[in-house]
């Protein structure tokens, strides 16, 4: 269970977060919200890793994604082991991610994503962008999509890299994206 108000440990008793009905409807909104949110950001923890080499050169095992995961989000998105490594057996299972077992020293898994799951993603991801975006406004919130780096289909949301010039048309919904490249990238707002 991923929750930020779980982790006040002391408040006021007169403070409303000590409240029993505010604090366990709050914990529940935010265990719901941050159900979807874990496993993106997990995935996109192995992405990263993947671009950078750190999965063939065997760095990336689940304490490291914990930990990369507490740095990147400046600890605003816990994961506890307990419920990491459920995240990343069902991922495995559907295919997203795969693994490799080492038994030198001590017992390691390091996770990977396969090309079914590079493309999972960049859907989610884009998808996750675009609506951040989109909603943004109502939480006073201002996004900037990287659109200097990417292309979001305007079909599906699907996140494709700009240098990925040998992509004519997004690989998820088949909309055609060269005229996007060529009018600037304009009408991908």
């Amino acid at each position: 269970m991923v929750t930020i108000i779980k982790r006040v440990r002391e408040f006021d008793s007169k403070a409303l977060i000590a409240s029993p009905e505010f604090r366990k409807y709050v914990e529940k909104q935010e265990t719901e919200i941050n159900r979807g949110i874990s496993s993106l950001c997990i995935l996109s923890i192995i992405t990263e890793a993947d671009n950078k080499q750190l999965a063939v050169d065997k760095q990336l095992h689940g304490y490291n994604i914990l930990k990369e995961l507490n740095n990147k989000t400046r600890k605003m998105l816990v994961i506890e082991e307990g419920t990491l490594y459920p995240i990343l057996r069902k991922l495995e299972g559907d295919g997203i991610i795969k693994s490799e077992k080492e038994e030198t020293g001590r017992k390691r898994k390091y996770y990977f994503m396969t090309p079914y799951g590079k493309k999972v993603f960049n859907h989610l991801a884009g998808f996750y962008s675009k609506l951040t975006e989109a909603i943004g406004p109502l939480f006073d919130v201002k996004v900037d999509l990287r659109k200097d780096r990417y292309i979001y289909c305007p079909e599906c949301a699907n996140k494709i890299e700009i240098d990925r010039v040998d992509i004519n048309f997004c690989e998820i919904c088949g909309h055609p994206i060269q005229e996007l490249r060529e009018r600037g990238f304009k009408k991908n707002e």
